[in-house]
């Protein structure tokens, strides 16, 4: 299993979830539903991620629009649905390549931008 627990300078600890969660404004019920797509083996759908989790669609779907709207999810069609009518079906994937470098990059802009907060408020002090 990976680590996934930042050791700090002080008695506490920080999950990579937890900083995952803060940087996006996740809950943790969006963090489950990421974490779901990202050990699963594919592409997974909905209802499997309800099975998973043990939780309505219903709670999975706003998860999945939010890590949609965020960038973090990515959605496509079944191809079932090609030739079906009526509502879409859908399942979700987690470009691993894309993530990592996307919470990189928005965890270095995160950092300047409280760097600059942080000197602004000492120097006022």
């Amino acid at each position: 299993m990976v680590e996934s627990v930042i050791k700090l300078n002080n008695p506490q600890n920080l999950d990579v979830h937890e900083l995952i969660a803060f940087i996006y404004g996740l809950s943790r019920s969006d963090v489950e539903v990421l974490h779901a797509i990202m050990t699963s083996n594919g592409p997974i759908t909905t209802e499997d991620i309800a099975k998973k989790l043990n939780v309505t669609k219903a709670s999975v779907s706003k998860s999945l629009n939010n890590l949609i709207e965020k960038g973090l999810v990515m959605r496509n069609k079944t191809l079932a649905q090609e030739k079906r009518k009526g509502r879409p079906s859908y399942y979700y994937i987690v470009d691993r390549d894309y993530l990592t470098s996307k919470i990189i990059k928005d965890l270095e802009a995160f950092t300047a931008t409280y760097k600059e907060a942080i000197k602004t408020h000492f120097m006022k002090a």
